[in-house]
């Protein structure tokens, strides 16, 4: 009578076990439930008593003295087999070192981009206007010819290369086009400063745009307009982007386009920018931590305190070392621009 009993409770577990896994299978939201397999290889079955599996002996650990007793002296760290302790691993390079910022000694580590870096960093677009066209004006209305369009994009005396970007729906009012959204563009907008960037609105992809034939002008888009272009001279072909690219794919487009247009190398050039935007980091953060200072100690002992001279000396310092790392920067961001020929102006 005793085991009958005990039947139907052993019944009604199992079936409140089948009825918990089936409930966390249709939480809204995550990956559907697998049973996983068993150790068998086989496919798990439904939910059920299973009977009791011996389980392997496992080695016995020291357990806690009872009070009074002698303690076990625990065996010392390395191999049970008497050989040699295993060697420690160094650990790896720290942040500042993994991420290439290198700051002198006594500087501040930084791994945020300071307020001059944050200003170098950002693309200069140019939004052109059309002049205004009528029938009674100086050509009909509707689109302009595409070599007209390109005179107004080139406005100007500025000679650099073109970026022309056109805006769509999804990204209008963003960079999200030529910028990657998971990995640092520090070299893409610093790279963007040797273009004239300009960026035209969505609706060039009607007709009645002054603009429509910057695109629809040429031949090589008629499968399909690209998001943004690289021209190097009126009569250059444009290197096409579609929005979707890689980093590395975009970098040697425009480094191709640079090598025409320019005389140094701009590769080498971006390589030695990007370490002079470390040292303006470096140099900032120790300006606002002496100005930071600087204002505690006057308020504490005075402005004309020792310690207050001092900081004021310290900051003179580093303003001095910004005007260096500023006259070097205006060498490497001088490339040396080539004057587009009278056949390239021509067009094609």
């Amino acid at each position: 009578m005793k085991l009958t009993a005990k039947i139907p409770q052993v019944a009604l577990a199992a079936f409140a076990l089948t009825l918990t896994t089936s409930a966390s299978a249709q939480c809204t939201g995550g990956p559907p439930f697998v049973p996983p397999p068993s150790s068998e290889g086989g496919v798990s079955g439904p939910s059920g008593p299973q009977a009791a599996t011996p389980s392997a002996p496992r080695p016995s650990s020291p357990s806690t003295p009872a009070p009074g007793a002698p303690a076990t002296p625990r065996p010392t760290s390395g191999p049970k087999t008497g050989g040699p302790a295993r060697p420690v691993t160094p650990r790896g390079p720290a942040r500042g070192a993994a991420a290439g910022r290198t700051m002198p000694r006594g500087f501040p580590i930084s791994f945020e981009r300071g307020a001059t870096s944050k200003q170098r960093l950002k693309v200069d677009w140019l939004h052109p206007v059309p002049p205004e066209r009528s029938e009674k004006g100086t050509s009909a209305a509707g689109p302009m010819p595409l070599q007209d369009a390109l005179k107004i994009l080139w406005e100007g005396d500025d000679g650099r290369p073109l970026l022309v970007l056109r805006e769509c729906t999804e990204c209008e009012g963003t960079d999200s086009a030529l910028l990657s959204k998971s990995l640092k563009n520090d070299k893409t907008m610093l790279l963007t400063k040797w273009f004239r960037t300009v960026r035209l609105p969505a609706h060039i992809t009607k007709y009645a745009h002054p603009f429509h034939m910057v695109f629809r002008g040429y031949r090589s888009f008629d499968k399909g307009w690209p998001h943004f272009f690289l021209l190097a001279d009126k009569g250059s072909q444009p290197v096409v982007f579609d929005g979707a690219q890689t980093q590395s794919k975009l970098w040697k487009g425009m480094y191709n386009v640079l090598e025409q247009r320019y005389a140094k190398n701009p590769k080498r050039a971006t390589k030695a920018w990007l370490r002079l935007l470390d040292r303006y980091d470096a140099l900032d953060a120790r300006r606002t931590q002496l100005r930071e200072e600087l204002l505690a100690v006057r308020a504490e002992a005075g402005p004309k305190s020792s310690k207050a001279k001092k900081l004021t000396k310290q900051l003179a310092e580093i303003e001095e070392q910004r005007a260096k790392v500023a006259k070097e920067e205006q060498k490497v961001r001088d490339l040396g621009l080539l004057r587009r020929t009278a056949k390239a102006d021509a067009g094609r």
